[in-house]
């Protein structure tokens, strides 16, 4: 029903019970703003639930990434310090690969004069 229809409505079944014209158009017109007007509270309470609802999930979302970057952080800085003492283990065991094979060439040219 549209907001016309309904005032005429309002207006008819308050003549009906005996209102005078006058009276019958002043309590349609009214009841017709408090329509109105408690329409635009209940839009601008939902405007401002979701934008205290968005302004939450916002906050978590944030502090929810900061944990995760800490987190990774932590974690490369760990997968660098690991990868860091393999390579040294890796380069001491190479040296002694060379070391063993210098050795070895040393030996078989002191055999073979």
């Amino acid at each position: 029903m549209t907001p016309i229809t309904s005032e005429l409505d309002n207006l008819k079944k308050l003549e009906a019970v005996g209102a005078s014209h006058e009276l019958a158009e002043t309590l349609a017109e009214i009841i017709e703003k408090s329509h109105v007007d408690s329409h635009e509270s209940l839009k601008e309470f939902i405007h401002n639930e979701l934008t205290r609802e968005i302004s939450g999930l916002d906050a978590k979302l944030t502090k929810e990434i900061s944990g995760i970057e800490t987190r990774l952080t932590r974690e490369i800085s760990g997968l660098r310090a690991e990868i860091s003492r393999d390579l040294k283990d890796l380069l001491i065991k190479i040296f002694g690969i060379i070391v063993g094979t210098v050795g070895i060439a040393v030996t078989i040219l002191k055999l073979f004069p």
